[in-house]
């Protein structure tokens, strides 16, 4: 079978790995007050058990991306499903912290090789831009699906079965994945890599964990000790960026920048999942905290902002065609903006009306921000380097999910003086939410407005 024929069952493969890994963290809230009576960590540890995951994928995105370039693309998919799958096994069977912990290495590992691969032989297999375009989308709305299907299959696991029986749930997916892969999946790399530095490997990884720890703690614990290594994440992030610039063979082409259309996308990513996770993580909290509500019932009312998400992505390559990139961006922020703003009513006797409409809103705005950030950023690289453009693209967006709920984290911290969101009673955490969706809203909304004065107009917008 050629590959033309067959691209569809190719997305839907690339999909199912990338629908795994956006599982995994709202499997992992929704499992963790069990892992925590059953395995009884501190609380540092507890907190290792959620953070150690995201730091690892941060941290090897962008030498997962470009080795996969070298190396093949398809070799890493499967080789990451597998390890993925092996690190589902040690989790299940985890009867310590130290072992949960190396547990969440491994599938952080995997998941750093699973993310870049699916894009870009989504990039390579698509060879038509319109095509191309609806892929991506359809691509995209799997990281939404995935976060709201994560606490519905998890909590109906948990209803009947042991912790870590969470974990298992993929294993299906992972055998028929990795067996369709094998055959129907054509290998793809590129064909003059260059010369391999691996100073600048752990120069990427070094800054990039930095970068991502030092805002966590910073945010949370605001010591000295998370604003050195935030320092020397940006410094090492720097020399990073001055030694590509020097290499004849970069491990990133950072001149993609020079063009305002890929500089803008990645930014759309990011701000588009700093928006969305930031906000979705105290109402997730609003729902078990002072709903009531069950893991399953939680995950229920996620689906509106996951079905919003698989109806815009899809259709965000015809609307950046008939608007433009530069409307097409600050409109969608725009409507993050509206729907964040909503959140700041609740309290009242319309709440479940706020929150469809908001999650709806939000649930389109970041889809097509998100999506059309995700074609931009792979359209602008040749597809040798199709790797290391999902690289970029998975970086943006890790960083931006981390920040929504570092930043927007700190903001609700402070308006609830230091206690936690059950301790702080209902008042006070729907005055926190309020100013928090409100400051969220607005980040947003200054991101509407750059985006329609700084974008060129359609007519120059590959410049």
């Amino acid at each position: 079978m050629e590959v033309r024929d067959n691209r569809w069952l190719v997305l839907g493969l690339m999909c199912s790995g990338l629908l795994l890994v956006a599982m995994d963290n709202t499997i992992l809230n929704v499992a963790l007050p069990a892992i925590a009576a059953a395995l009884q960590p501190s609380a540092t540890g507890l907190l290792w058990i959620v953070d150690l995951y995201s730091l690892v994928v941060a941290g090897l995105l962008v030498t997962a991306g470009t080795a996969s370039d070298r190396l093949g693309r398809k070799r890493f998919f499967i080789a990451g499903m597998v390890l993925f799958g092996v690190a589902s096994v040690v989790a299940a069977a985890a009867d310590s912290t130290t072992i949960l912990l190396l547990s969440r290495v491994l599938r952080g590992i995997g998941g750093a090789m699973i993310m870049p691969a699916t894009l870009s032989i989504i990039r390579t297999v698509f060879t038509d831009d319109r095509e191309r375009a609806f892929a991506i989308g359809i691509w995209t709305s799997t990281a939404a699906a995935g976060a709201a299907i994560g606490p519905i299959v998890a909590g109906a696991m948990l209803e009947r079965f042991w912790w870590g029986s969470v974990f298992l749930t993929s294993l299906p997916i992972i055998a028929v994945a990795v067996a369709l892969t094998i055959v129907h999946v054509p290998e793809s790399r590129d064909p003059n890599p260059g010369r391999f530095d691996p100073l600048s490997v752990v120069l990427s990884m070094a800054s990039i964990v930095g970068i991502v720890y030092g805002i966590k703690e910073l945010a949370s614990h605001g010591s000295t000790s998370a604003a050195v290594i935030l320092v020397a994440g940006l410094v090492l992030g720097a020399v990073f960026i001055r030694r590509q610039h020097r290499l004849e063979s970069p491990l990133l082409d950072l001149s993609l920048f020079q063009a305002k259309r890929f500089t803008a996308a990645t930014l759309s990513v990011l701000l588009s999942f700093f928006g969305f996770f930031g906000i979705v993580f105290f109402l997730t909290q609003y729902f078990q905290v002072f709903g009531g509500f069950s893991p399953l019932t939680t995950g229920v009312w996620l689906l509106p902002l996951a079905l919003a998400s698989l109806l815009a992505s899809p259709l965000t390559g015809a609307i950046v065609r008939t608007l433009g990139m530069r409307n097409a961006l600050a409109g969608s922020f725009g409507l993050i903006a509206v729907s964040l703003s909503l959140f700041a009513l609740l309290g009242g006797s319309a709440d479940k009306v706020i929150i469809v409409l908001g999650f709806v809103g939000l649930g389109i705005g970041a889809s097509i921000a998100a999506t059309a950030g995700a074609q931009a950023i792979m359209t602008s690289a040749p597809p040798e380097r199709a790797g290391g453009a999902a690289a970029i693209q998975e970086t943006s967006f890790e960083l931006g999910a981390g920040l929504g709920v570092a930043i927007l984290g700190s903001v609700m911290a402070a308006e609830l003086g230091g206690r936690t969101i059950a301790d702080a009673g209902t008042a006070a955490f729907f005055d926190g939410l309020a100013t928090t969706a409100l400051v969220s809203a607005g980040v947003m909304l200054v991101t509407a407005v750059l985006a329609a004065l700084w974008l060129p107009a359609r007519e120059a917008e590959f410049v």
